[in-house]
């Protein structure tokens, strides 16, 4: 297949009735919206996965927690 220019495809473009030019001006727009969703959710992916939903106060709780659960003694019966 050669390559696709600007000028070949405006000139088959222009060869099309008016639905057919709608149709594919109709779907040239989906392919273009579908291109945006999957980079929009790549960008999301790789945002959402360099957060943390903690804040520094709520892990120095976890961690003082932690300290004072290990120094725990278990009963003895």
């Amino acid at each position: 297949m050669s390559s696709i220019t600007f000028d070949k495809l405006a000139q088959k473009f222009e060869r099309l009735p008016e639905q057919s030019k709608k149709e594919a001006f109709d779907f040239i727009e989906f392919l273009l919206r579908k291109k945006k969703r999957k980079k929009k959710n790549i960008d999301k992916k790789n945002i959402l996965s360099g957060m943390s939903c903690w804040s520094d106060e709520d892990i120095k709780r976890l961690e003082n927690v932690r300290e004072h659960m290990n120094k725990w003694e278990p009963d003895t019966y």
